[in-house]
């Protein structure tokens, strides 16, 4: 039971101090930064603001994992650690720390992973072969909706009217009521908008960001407003590039509206996704490009740069050492009788 003190205890020191500690201050670093942003330059910090909420645990997370095998690596662990060890024995106590963390992240994201994975086909129901005809005809149509061929399923069950779904194989899920309602522009530029999810791995983006807030105890209650802020800059973005793709900002103004009268999730990469005050947000919008084009913007490489800060994380342990580790292990040992 002793050498369980470090990896339970060091892992609620993780949980409920540092990732806590380190969502407060992105949570500051957010508010600067709408000190010194402009309405015009949203877009343009939409990639650091997604960077920022992956960051907050993830990064973190990344770190202890990575100590802790570097203490094992180097043999480290045996020097701090209460436990008495033969000469040059491995200490497993940092392996069980990393274990333990592990499947503590993992238990809050898998399920969620698994979910979006399944599809199932297309429902039987002659409503349903209509909007696939109707469908089919549209991508052959417009040229900017190739990469959608083969990828749309029609699910009246669906949970939203039309979303882009899948970690893997990327797939837009379109209940065949909502295609009834939808004229060819009005169907053309929602499936510009669902383009847009696909080309960008949307579906990657938002879980990854979900599961980040996720992991943290006070996440979602931090930066959940964060999040929702940054999933409307993305859904506003993918309006624009549909109607760069040739779109009809009326068109797809009509197709918002009628898409919210369904039921709606708050992170999925989907046509109508926020509450009202951001769906008449992305209204206006459209109906300001009806008046004036609007000017194409860069694609952030968000998630490949919260990656990259992932990974630095990962591989910092092992050229500055594992010092703060070394203070949890021997810290939370300590806090308690060794025999």
């Amino acid at each position: 039971m002793s050498e369980a003190i470090f990896p339970l205890l060091g892992s609620l020191v993780v949980f409920g101090l540092v990732l806590p500690a380190s969502a407060v201050i992105v949570k500051l670093v957010f508010v600067a930064l709408r000190r010194v942003e402009t309405a015009g330059g949203l877009h343009a910090s939409s990639g650091l603001r997604y960077v920022l909420l992956v960051a907050s645990s993830a990064v973190p997370l990344a770190w202890f994992l990575s100590a802790s095998l570097q203490q094992v690596v180097t043999g480290d662990a045996a020097e701090v650690c209460a436990a008495l060890h033969a000469p040059g024995a491995c200490c497993p106590e940092s392996v069980l720390f990393a274990v333990v963390l592990s499947v503590l992240v993992a238990l809050r994201g898998l399920p969620r992973l698994a979910s979006t994975g399944r599809f199932g086909g297309d429902d039987p129901s002659e409503s349903a072969r209509e909007a696939r005809r109707r469908i089919d005809r549209t991508i052959v149509s417009a040229s900017m909706l190739g990469p959608l061929a083969g990828r749309i399923i029609l699910r009246e069950d669906a949970a939203e009217p039309m979303a882009t779904v899948g970690v893997v194989m990327r797939r837009v899920i379109v209940r065949p009521s909502l295609v009834a309602h939808l004229d060819e522009d009005e169907l053309t530029a929602a499936l510009l908008h669902e383009g847009e999810h696909v080309r960008g791995y949307d579906p990657v983006r938002y879980l990854v960001a979900w599961w980040a807030l996720a992991v943290n105890p006070v996440g979602h209650w931090v930066l959940g407003d964060e999040l929702s802020r940054w999933i409307l800059l993305r859904e506003t973005h993918c309006d624009r590039e549909a109607v760069l793709h040739g779109g009809s900002p009326p068109a797809l103004a009509q197709a918002l509206v009628r898409a919210a009268r369904a039921s709606m999730r708050p992170v999925v990469a989907g046509l109508c996704t926020g509450m009202p005050t951001a769906l008449e947000l992305r209204v206006g919008l459209l109906l300001a490009y009806a008046e004036r084009a609007p000017e194409r913007c860069c694609r952030s490489p968000a998630l490949r740069l919260a990656m990259l800060a992932v990974g630095a994380a990962l591989l910092l342990p092992h050229g500055t050492g594992t010092r703060v580790l070394d203070i949890l292990h021997w810290a939370t040992e300590r806090a308690f009788p060794w025999r």
